[in-house]
């Protein structure tokens, strides 16, 4: 699954690229902490905003404005100094990083870390079907904005979430461009042209399509997959030494 990474060349880029981390489907920047924290004592520059799929704020706005928020902490990282931007994401900040680096070519590069666009297929998954189902009815209506309660899928687990159709949608309807890391594979992925570092714990289910998706990945150089002794929830930690050592390749 994994290519080896190469040695480091040089630490001279570390002062000057700036981070934006973004934790996963109903989780919090804590959820990054550790790794944060790494990247900061290495002399990198880091912002790890709590993002529109959070515990708290979970689809409180559309796919779209979300992506403005990554704008937004790049824009602070730069004013703190930083000269070039990574971005980062676990699980469903994964695939956005993924997503948004499509839109965002003169990114210096991403990092998945267990990208996952849950579920990864919808056939095993009817209470999410039945939700998608009722929601674009509800746009048709008139109703986009209307908040009402959704089923949504957690590590495999059904979840509750209190969104509008229009937010709900712009992750799980048919023309989400994160829909499923599979849908990915050929409206995403296909157009990345940044440095791209994927992170793949070797007991996580979500990740049994990654090798096939970072296939579908144009060629660069400095790309990686690489394999971590970790659970989905025990990536970012796990990730630690080869998100340093992929770093400091980014001459």
């Amino acid at each position: 699954m994994c290519a080896a990474l190469l040695g480091a060349t040089s630490a001279d880029a570390a002062g000057t690229i700036g981070l934006v981390l973004m934790h996963g489907k109903t989780g919090m920047p804590s959820q990054l902490a550790k790794l944060g924290a790494a990247l900061t004592a290495s002399g990198y520059l880091v912002d790890a905003p709590e993002m529109c799929w959070s515990k708290n704020r979970i689809f409180d706005k559309p796919l779209d404005d979300c992506m403005a928020e990554i704008d937004k902490a790049a824009a602070d990282l730069k004013s703190r100094g930083a000269g070039r931007i990574v971005v980062l994401g676990m699980s469903q900040g994964g695939a956005v990083a993924l997503a948004y680096g499509a839109r965002h070519p003169e990114l210096a590069g991403i990092i998945a870390l267990a990208p996952a666009a849950d579920p990864t297929g919808l056939s095993n998954y009817a209470d999410l079907q039945r939700s998608i189902k009722s929601a674009q009815p509800m746009m048709e209506a008139g109703q986009a904005e209307t908040a009402t309660d959704f089923n949504d899928i957690v590590n495999g687990k059904t979840i509750t979430v209190h969104a509008t159709p229009q937010n709900f949608l712009s992750f799980h309807g048919p023309d989400s461009p994160i829909v499923t890391i599979k849908a990915m594979m050929t409206t995403v992925l296909p157009k990345l042209a940044e440095p791209l570092l994927w992170v793949s714990g070797d007991r996580d289910a979500s990740q049994g399509i990654a090798g096939k998706a970072f296939a579908t990945v144009p060629h660069n150089p400095l790309d990686r997959h690489v394999a971590v002794e970790a659970d989905h929830v025990g990536t970012p930690d796990a990730a630690i030494p080869a998100v340093q050592d992929w770093l400091k390749l980014l001459k």
